[in-house]
């Protein structure tokens, strides 16, 4: 079992290449610095119109997730945020846990 931080970004973007550009190359290298974190994915929307991305943050934990959303990593990340290109919507932020299910043999 393991744990997520998961970032939705619900919008739009004037320029959505530039966006993820920026995203993947300034703001991830500083989100891979939070502690202790494992995984870092990125989903980005091929088809609804209201829904830009979500990127999902794993931790092994609930207490390491905790620590890394206290930490001065992420204050780093939260003030990158301002440097983001222009983007219409709501981020919304969610905790949550893994369940890892497998497929019953038929």
């Amino acid at each position: 079992m393991s744990y997520a931080y998961l970032v939705i970004y619900e919008g739009r973007c004037e320029n959505p290449d530039l966006f993820l550009d920026y995203y993947v190359s300034e703001h991830l290298p500083i989100v891979w610095t939070f502690p202790k974190i494992r995984r870092v994915e990125v989903h980005r929307n091929v088809e609804s119109k209201n829904f830009f991305m979500m990127t999902r943050l794993t931790f092994a934990t609930l207490e390491d997730l905790r620590a890394a959303l206290e930490s001065p990593q992420r204050e780093k990340a939260k003030a990158d945020m301002a440097k983001f290109p222009a983007f219409r919507g709501e981020v919304r932020r969610h905790t949550v846990e893994i369940l890892d299910v497998v497929r019953k043999k038929l």
